[in-house]
């Protein structure tokens, strides 16, 4: 088992009770970035991104944006 980074993106719409499109109105981020974020298509973040996503969200402290979770090793 390895560690990772996972985006809170779910949980930080749920407590603002936005789904996808609210957050694709309110920020400078594109539907397919919203979505990919959303799926955990994701790889990679830019700082622009994550920028957008402390705005939009207030957020004070980059721990409320992301959660360390355990994941399976790929090569298993």
């Amino acid at each position: 088992m390895t560690k990772e980074l996972k985006l809170r993106l779910r949980v930080l719409l749920a407590e603002k009770e936005w789904e996808q499109k609210d957050l694709v109105e309110r920020s400078n981020l594109t539907q397919r970035a919203v979505s990919e974020l959303y799926n955990d298509k994701t790889k990679s973040y830019t700082k622009a991104t994550l920028n957008e996503l402390v705005r939009v969200f207030e957020i004070d402290d980059m721990n409320e944006l992301f959660k360390i979770v355990e994941v399976e090793n790929e090569d298993n």
